[in-house]
């Protein structure tokens, strides 16, 4: 078993990653000229020097270093002779800092790359949405060496995991701990949004979906079952089904976060609460973050008035988003999901499936999933009044 960590690029925490099966240690600049898989304001601070001496620790323990150029989007800029220059500039500056694996979403930016920069090993990322053979045999041709699969919806689609699996030759990764929801129809919007709130362009972004998905999950606790999260215990089932590769989220959190999932799925075992494995926010810990942070990448005067967005980081703090939290209100009980959870999806797929009609994970969310009354009432209310802010236009005055 192979795993692929986020980088928090904290270096006192590399030889505890190596004790636990770290093959691989992912991230990038808060911003570039590509962009990648999330926005600024959640990058850890970072500059040539700092990276190329992490890259280095890294080194020293056999763990490689892939940095992220996993934008879905370049705006067409990819076309523009001087973005191509600054590209094979920033390019050659990352080889130089001794990096030696990227990650890409686009195929033309995989092709690119394999043609003037061969030394990088590339990997197809889970922006790409590969989920089905005949795209992971279309990337694998490209030239891509490994590929990230699209695991918000296949993770538990055992018998389509396997035609993947027999398709190709290349590494294959899952993500095992994300809480996305499966088929997610915000999904593209998303990973746009994304992409270009961190490709250096510097416009204000609000992240309508992640409070959308957050209120759902809320509204409707069976989500957090029925995303396709993987638990420790069951890596051996993917496995024996040749999936030996497993990337584990969240970048730039606290360290001992990070050291309690890579522990978890290393041992392939958890006893506690799987939220801490899953969510990415609500840590006790604070977040490394650059000075003055939140002015920079929320005060836009130009787009909104700065006091029309006071409801909205309230509204962050209260749900320990970029904030700290002392107490994890959302708790999912370990030892409350039965122990042949996995079966159902060995057997047969969910998709083509009405949840409601079926209700095994509302089963399990019921026993399972605790969330403490004061929080999910202020927070049902604080989302409803964010998201209705945001659509109304009663942010803008609009």
């Amino acid at each position: 078993m192979f795993l692929s960590v986020a980088a928090n690029f904290d270096s006192k925490l590399i030889p505890r990653l190596a004790e636990h099966h770290v093959h691989e240690v992912y991230g990038k600049f808060p911003s570039d000229l590509v962009g990648g898989g999330r926005p600024s304001y959640m990058g850890t601070p970072l500059s040539f020097r700092k990276l190329r001496r992490y890259v280095a620790d890294l080194k020293k323990y056999g763990i490689a270093f892939n940095y992220l150029l996993n934008s879905s989007c370049l705006g067409n800029r990819e076309w523009d002779g001087r973005w191509q220059r600054n590209l094979c500039g920033f390019l050659n500056r990352l080889d130089n800092a001794g990096v030696e694996r990227v990650t890409v979403a686009t195929p033309y930016l995989l092709e690119l790359i394999k043609i003037r920069f061969p030394q990088f090993q590339v990997k197809a990322g889970i922006y790409a949405q590969i989920d089905t053979p005949e795209r992971a045999r279309f990337w694998e041709d490209l030239g891509a060496d490994a590929l990230t699969l699209e695991s918000f919806s296949i993770n538990r689609d055992f018998k389509r995991l396997t035609r993947i699996r027999e398709a190709v030759s290349c590494e294959l990764q899952l993500i095992a701990n994300h809480l996305c929801l499966p088929n997610c129809p915000m999904q593209p919007y998303h990973q746009n949004g994304f992409s270009h709130a961190s490709d250096g362009s510097r416009n204000l972004y609000l992240d309508y979906c992640f409070l959308k998905c957050t209120l759902l999950r809320l509204k409707e606790p069976m989500l957090f079952v029925r995303s396709a999260w993987i638990r420790p215990e069951d890596l051996p089932e993917y496995e024996k089904i040749g999936y030996t590769s497993f990337k584990l989220l969240e970048r730039g959190i606290p360290s001992e976060n990070l050291l309690q999932r890579v522990e978890a799925y290393g041992n392939r075992s958890f006893s506690g609460n799987l939220a801490d494995l899953f969510l990415s926010h609500g840590f006790r810990q604070p977040l490394k973050r650059e000075p003055g942070w939140l002015l920079r990448h929320f005060l836009h005067p130009r787009s909104i008035l700065p006091w029309r967005l006071k409801p909205l980081v309230d509204l962050a703090r209260r749900q320990g988003m970029l904030f700290q939290l002392q107490n994890q209100p959302i708790i999912i009980h370990s030892d409350r999901i039965p122990g042949d959870f996995i079966d159902r999806f060995r057997n047969g797929s969910c998709a083509g499936w009405n949840c409601r009609s079926c209700g095994r994970c509302s089963e399990i969310a019921r026993d399972a999933v605790e969330i403490k009354p004061d929080y999910l009432r202020e927070s049902l209310l604080d989302l409803d009044n964010g998201l209705h802010a945001l659509a109304s236009g009663s942010l803008w005055n609009a």
